[in-house]
């Protein structure tokens, strides 16, 4: 190590990193925070030699407190606009991977904005301790006006020096402050000047050549839950009046990486997810599949239902904006990464649970309130079906429908408006009762006032019969009217009849028997993005499609499947000739890890062919055909071991049933999977393995706007072995660049390519029984604390949602937005007709946008929003039209800021993101 100019400045930034809730629920945690922050504004106000300190980067930790303590605002105004206080720039500290894109920057922005309330943000892309970092996280921070970034976990061994270019896809890139030894390298600093000093020296003899010539010394003194040092500034003056060789100052983030070189560093393109020097804790993706499947079902209803279509379909002044905002609040929160990572005690995760519930909650019926304002608005027949597509690309899909009578006996198909005629399935017809009930005496007072109401006269019974049974009890039978069947619209001579029956003490017993009704599933086609179309019934019989379907076959005009009714699995054949063969094969083995890592016990016993097998045919189409696989597994009940490691599986079994439905429909080009089991047994992995056409070298994985390249390898370090196994969003591809095999999923985050890259295993379930263990096989070390768990066993009934996509020629993972969409976002449907002064068409589009992947539509007050990105390896130039016309306005940062002015479209570079804020 080459002598340094002296003295070295030591930056010493005081901080706390505060998980809101981890190894305690947040209503502990909060208790504790509120006693850190009355200590430390008082301490700020009156000592000015302890100059500032960093709350954690998230303002989160602020609404919860001042919560509790509404008085404290002004002081944190007025310290936060001294630059005494750094605030923000996010709302929480989220894991970048187990939540969307759209969610980390709907993060920042509300961070943002908080901050600016409270006295402004810091101007710091802080993340000092995701999992891991996603390959667009510098293009999001510039997209905020952010030019530095501060990191820990995932930085590469290439990177030899506390700073380097971080850049993303797109070639943006930042900063970025390597966090040398981690975001506590400086906590419990001494009470003593020459004992810092000492501390001082040690560190930088442990840096070595790692510190950049001219920087500075970074030093975060703080951890987990740290109150402040109140000694800090007194020390720091002593340390500096006694030697020369350091200059030791209390400084924040922000004053430090203003002045610290920027020439010379190395440039890292892409994610951060290495083990060398800190943990990633690749395990967090597949530990509790509940909440994974949780999230994706939250996010995806407010990102791809709700909010798209209250912006579109609703009038401004009847946004949404304050129920939305709830929502999102609660996806922010739970973006933690305690939170979102599930690697937390049970109480904690119970609260994820409902916060994502209520999410979904708002979303489902911010939806149908869309809807029902668009039924009002187009011009459809009276018991038409207003399909929606909330979606961007055009495209068909099932809709579920109801009709009156028998369609067994009576067929009935779907038609468009235009007489298009649309293939129609039978589900189930349905007829006898509706409401009962049975009561004694004065009692019927309640069934009578309901018979006031539109349930009875005038409003659908056809006819009525009082009758007295043998047992003397008197029975009043409704039959409900069928579509078109007249009604009864006096029914005064029969409720004075049931109230003097009442008075005499009868037991009367009520009945309404149901006209027959049918479900049916149709399929819709050329429904317009961000659109709608309307269809209606018709007599009749609809159309043939080239679904097929045998004992154990299924076929369409792109696929073939044949299940192999020996071990449950199946071959899949494209109509260009890729065959795959023993697809969806269960591969279960223990699991002596953690919520943090898995981690194979020392004896392991793997289980990858059931007992038995039974395939039945249940649908035959014309629309939807599907097998069931039931598959009888013996799997090992648990394994031996304690907090420290795990050393066997046991002897012990339990028979498992799982089954399995495989399902085609018309035009798609994609096997659905679903699978159902009641988990009986502890500490093990389970995964759904699909050998691979052809032997690759890697993966590419769906991420935060970016579809993302790995290998088959990835790097360790001394405290975390190279697993393998990475995150997906909602889709992984596995391709020599000839043929390959892609996997669409419903919140199954974690895969990995196996057998030396022939190979793609899905997770689908990991079962473990601690928070952290302390010496697993792959992590000699614990991740957190050594608490037993019971949730995480996930002793409960399990369903997992997945489809298989075969493939050859011309292909480019980037087209499996697409097929992403059309899997996991369904048709949305409405029934049309019944007012006047509708003012829209039978079909039609809100907004189109065509050349690029939409992220978000939102409402905000300057207008509408659309963000977009570019997820191909070439430029292109994306179009949008809103309301039939080419859509014009401002390219906007993530802080709604302009930047160029667009007229019907926008040139985007290969895998860039835009905002678009249209007039």
């Amino acid at each position: 190590m080459a002598a340094r100019q002296r003295p070295v400045t030591v930056a010493i930034v005081p901080h706390t990193h505060w998980d809101r809730e981890w190894y305690a629920p947040f209503q502990q945690f909060r208790l504790r925070l509120v006693r850190l922050m009355d200590t430390l504004l008082p301490m700020l106000e009156a000592d000015l030699s302890y100059a500032r300190f960093l709350l954690d980067g998230q303002t989160a930790v602020l609404d919860d407190y001042l919560e509790v303590r509404p008085e404290a605002a002004d002081a944190l105004r007025r310290l936060a606009a001294q630059g005494r206080i750094s605030i923000g720039p996010w709302a929480i500290l989220m894991d970048e991977y187990m939540v969307s894109g759209e969610t980390i920057v709907r993060d920042l922005q509300r961070g943002m904005a908080r901050a600016t309330d409270l006295g402004g943000p810091m101007e710091v892309g802080y993340l000092p301790d995701m999992f891991g970092h996603v390959a667009q996280m510098p293009q999001i921070l510039r997209e905020a006006g952010l030019e530095h970034a501060v990191v820990w976990r995932g930085v590469p061994s290439a990177v030899r020096q506390t700073a380097f270019w971080w850049e993303a896809p797109d070639g943006s890139r930042v900063r970025a402050e390597y966090l040398y030894g981690s975001y506590s390298n400086g906590r419990d600093l001494p009470d003593d000047a020459k004992q810092l000093v000492a501390r001082a020296r040690g560190y930088e003899l442990e840096l070595g050549d790692a510190l950049l010539d001219g920087g500075a010394m970074l030093l975060m003194n703080g951890t987990d839950h740290q109150l402040p040092q109140p000694w800090l500034g007194r020390v720091v003056a002593e340390a500096n009046s006694i030697q020369d060789d350091y200059r030791f100052v209390v400084t924040s983030l922000a004053e430090y990486l203003a002045a610290q070189p920027a020439d010379g560093l190395t440039t890292w393109r892409g994610e951060l997810r290495s083990g060398a020097r800190a943990n990633v804790l690749m395990g967090v993706a597949s530990n509790r599949v509940d909440v994974h499947q949780a999230a994706a079902a939250a996010e995806r209803t407010i990102e791809r239902r709700a909010e798209p279509l209250s912006a579109l379909l609703l009038p401004a002044a009847e946004q949404p904006h304050a129920v939305l905002d709830v929502a999102w609040q609660r996806l922010v929160l739970n973006a933690a990464h305690d939170s979102s990572c599930a690697c937390s005690h049970d109480e904690v995760v119970d609260e994820v649970l409902v916060r994502y519930r209520e999410a979904r909650q708002i979303g489902d019926g911010l939806t149908r309130d869309a809807l029902h304002r668009l039924a009002r608005q187009v011009r459809a027949p009276a018991a038409s079906t207003i399909v929606v597509n909330p979606t961007a690309a055009a495209r068909g899909g099932l809709v579920e429908a109801r009709v009156p009578g028998d369609a067994t006996v009576d067929p009935v198909h779907f038609t468009s408006l235009d007489g298009g005629a649309c293939p129609t399935q039978v589900v189930r017809v349905t007829t006898g009762e509706g409401f009962s009930a049975t009561v004694v005496g004065e009692k019927v007072r309640w069934v009578l006032e309901m018979m006031r109401g539109a349930e009875f006269a005038g409003a659908g019974i056809a006819t009525y019969d009082v009758r007295e049974l043998d047992d003397g009890s008197v029975e009043v039978v409704f039959q409900a009217a069928a579509a078109g069947e007249s009604t009864v619209d006096d029914l005064e001579e029969l409720r004075d009849e049931v109230l003097r029956l009442g008075r005499a003490g009868a037991t009367v017993r009520f009945r309404v028997l149901q006209p027959s009704t049918t479900e049916l599933v149709f399929l819709a086609s050329d429904v317009p993005g961000f659109g709608w179309r309307t269809y209606e019934p018709a007599a009749g019989p609809g159309p043939a499609t080239p679904l097929r379907s045998g004992p154990s076959t299924l076929e369409n005009e792109h696929l073939r499947v044949r299940v192999d009714d020996r071990d449950g699995t199946f071959t899949v054949t494209t109509a260009d000739g890729v065959e795959v063969a023993g697809c969806n094969r269960y591969v279960d083995g223990g699991d002596g890890g953690d919520t943090y890592n898995y981690s194979p016990p020392e004896v392991d016993r793997v289980v990858d062919a059931p007992e038995s097998v039974r395939v039945s045919s249940l649908e035959e189409g014309p629309v939807q055909a599907r097998l069931l696989v039931e598959s009888t597994y013996r799997w090992p009940t648990h394994c031996v071991g304690d907090e420290r490691s795990c050393s066997a599986r046991s002897d012990e079994s339990a028979v498992v049933d799982v089954r399995t439905w495989l399902e085609l429909r018309p035009g798609e080009s994609f096997v659905r999977v679903h699978t159902e089991l009641f988990n009986l047994c502890r500490d093990h992995r389970l995964r759904a393995h699909f050998p691979l056409p052809a032997r690759v070298d890697g993966s590419d994985a769906e991420c935060a706007f970016a579809v993302v390249r790995r290998g088959l390898e990835t790097e360790g370090g001394p405290h975390e072995a190279p697993l393998p196994t990475f995150v997906s969003r909602r889709f992984v591809d596995a391709s020599d660049g000839h043929v390959g095999l892609a996997l669409l999923h419903d919140g199954l985050l974690e895969y990995e390519v196996v057998d030396g890259g022939r190979e793609l295993a899905l997770t689908l379930l990991r079962a473990t029984g601690y928070l952290s263990r302390s010496q697993t096989a792959l992590r000699p070390n614990p991740a957190g604390p050594l608490d037993p768990l019971r949730g995480p066993q996930l002793l409960q009934p399990l369903a997992f949602d997945y489809a298989v996509v075969p493939h050859g020629g011309d292909w480019h993972a980037a087209g499996l937005y697409a097929l992403a969409d059309a899997f996991l976002v369904p048709l949305e449907r409405v029934r049309g007709g019944g007012v006047g002064g509708a003012s829209r068409p039978p079909e039609g589009s809100a907004l189109g946008v065509d050349g690029a992947v939409v992220s978000a539509v939102l409402r905000e007050p300057g207008g509408l929003v659309v963000r977009l990105f570019n997820p191909a390896p070439e430029p292109v130039t994306a179009r949008v039209v809103h309301e039939d016309a080419p859509a014009r306005g401002w390219r906007v940062d993530l802080r709604g800021r302009p930047l160029d002015r667009f007229e019907g479209g926008i040139g985007l570079r290969p895998h860039e993101i835009a905002t678009l804020r249209l007039t």
